[in-house]
């Protein structure tokens, strides 16, 4: 790879973390949201050196002959061996690689994590919240209640720890996404993730009462919480009784 092939690789792979950043938000399927700042930053830095590799101008060594100042070589033959007719402008060949990345951004374009990811889960539930003072009463309200689904399995952990007021009978609305069950029904999953799609969690719980709609389709359900029997541990997947799952668009931020 010569001088300039990398400085044009530089700027392509720039200009593609800026534009999967800026005009189409597609890093959310990746990362947080708080990482759209340091992506563009990166992008900045990457095309800013492709630029500057371009316009310098090349060292004496890669275009001077070196006959020209009349040296001897230090008596080596003419079998190439001379260091001073070394090209140093040339990159090492795995440098390319740094193509793949563009590459995938422009034929495949990953979506967020779906449902096959999520059924690769162990079928317990997220850890619950340390602290059982952090949901309080839901106020009382003719429209459901819109929570997340971690605050849903978080509260639903009090409820069963003996704070019912913090779940039970309250009609509830969740968004995410379907994944089927292997044991028949189906969960309604929203991935969590802390830095990148790399590290998500899916948070999901199980749905009674209204059909199955296709595998990774978004919805918004309506219902309330289930109580598991007797003597269940509060770290088992949670349900809900629905009344109503209405298909949605995907969400911009994919994740919690």
């Amino acid at each position: 790879m010569n001088r300039h092939a990398q400085s044009l690789l530089l700027i392509t792979l720039g200009l593609a973390a800026a534009w999967i950043t800026l005009p189409t938000g597609e890093y959310l399927n990746y990362v947080r949201p708080g990482f759209r700042i340091p992506l563009l930053t990166a992008a900045a830095v990457l095309i800013a050196l492709g630029v500057a590799g371009l316009v310098r101008r090349p060292a004496p060594a890669e275009h001077e002959d070196p006959a020209e100042h009349g040296h001897d070589h230090h008596g080596h033959d003419d079998h190439g061996h001379d260091e001073h007719g070394h090209d140093h402008s040339r990159g090492p060949r795995v440098a390319w690689l740094l193509g793949l990345p563009v590459l995938v951004i422009a034929v495949i374009a990953p979506p967020a994590l779906g449902s096959y990811m999520a059924s690769r889960g162990t079928g317990r539930a997220p850890a619950p919240p340390a602290d059982s003072r952090q949901y309080g009463e839901i106020a009382v309200s003719v429209a459901p209640a819109q929570m997340s689904i971690g605050e849903y399995i978080g509260r639903a952990f009090q409820a069963q720890r003996g704070n019912p007021k913090a779940l039970e009978g309250v009609r509830v609305r969740l968004t995410g996404f379907v994944t089927p069950r292997r044991e028949g029904g189906w969960y309604l999953t929203r991935m969590k993730i802390a830095c990148c799609a790399g590290d998500a969690v899916a948070f999901r719980v199980i749905v009674h009462g209204v059909p199955q709609p296709p595998a990774d389709r978004w919805v918004q359900v309506t219902g309330t919480w289930r109580r598991p029997p007797a003597g269940t541990p509060p770290t088992d997947e949670q349900a809900m009784d629905a009344t109503r799952a209405v298909p949605i668009q995907r969400p911009e931020q994919p994740y919690d």
